[in-house]
């Protein structure tokens, strides 16, 4: 079911929703769910205290390439439809692999583009003439370019949370892992107070960690990672496009 507080500008994606690409996987209840949602409305409660500009969309353990973080909370700004049209609709991961590509490496042809990537030359010729078609890059002097950043990327915030009940250790490799899309990556335990070696492990990696006690502490801030970083970045801001467009 998508839950939407038009009030407090929130939307909560905990299901699938195949008519945008989107799928969730079935939460399990017991004390690591339990722990999940407690974070989601303390998250929730804060945006609505601070927020001034932006809107907020919370992900519950969506499918990406690297398996279901627990947690996605995008800020983004309500300005992603401006330029929306139904030829987003169509893009696929091809085409957005691509279109990460081309923001990260800007000004190849085509030619190099198949070569660099290893994708069949049909496939690349096909993806571009999508991206075209969309609007979300342009040629130049024979090279493909993305448009500016805020023309095609909404998502101004992108952080990812994963939660574990005691083993708070097992949480630093997938954690590590959710910030190759995320502009910060974090942690979540029960333990209201961690080891100092556990707060350094994850430092180390620039992972941020929250604790739960009596209430939700940061213990350590997450490292802020530029966005978009991947594809997987992407994902996320066309799903919010799509929603809000259907």
């Amino acid at each position: 079911m998508l839950k939407i507080d038009t009030a407090n500008n929130i939307t909560i994606f905990n299901s699938s929703k195949p008519s945008i690409g989107l799928y969730v996987r079935n939460t399990t209840n017991g004390d690591e769910h339990a722990l999940v949602s407690q974070f989601i409305d303390y998250y929730c409660s804060v945006f609505k205290r601070n927020n001034k500009k932006t809107q907020l969309a919370v992900f519950i353990e969506p499918r990406i390439d690297s398996g279901f973080p627990d947690i996605v909370f995008a800020s983004y700004k309500p300005s992603i439809i401006d330029n929306w049209s139904n030829e987003r609709e169509k893009l696929d991961i091809y085409d957005l692999k691509l279109l990460s590509y081309i923001f990260i490496v800007s000004g190849e042809n085509c030619n190099q583009i198949t070569e660099r990537l290893g994708f069949p030359e049909n496939q690349v010729v096909k993806s571009l003439e999508k991206l075209l078609d969309s609007k979300l890059i342009v040629r130049r002097s024979g090279g493909w370019h993305t448009k500016q950043v805020n023309d095609v990327f909404s998502i101004k915030k992108l952080i990812a949370v994963e939660a574990k009940i005691n083993a708070i250790s097992s949480l630093v490799t997938q954690s590590y892992v959710n910030t190759r899309f995320a502009s910060h990556s974090y942690a979540l335990s029960n333990s209201a107070r961690p080891h100092h070696g556990t707060i350094n492990a994850f430092s180390k990696y620039g992972i941020g960690l929250y604790c739960k006690g009596k209430r939700f502490i940061e213990y350590l801030e997450a490292k802020q990672h530029n966005l978009p970083t991947s594809y997987v970045s992407f994902q996320f801001n066309e799903w919010i496009g799509r929603a809000l467009a259907n």
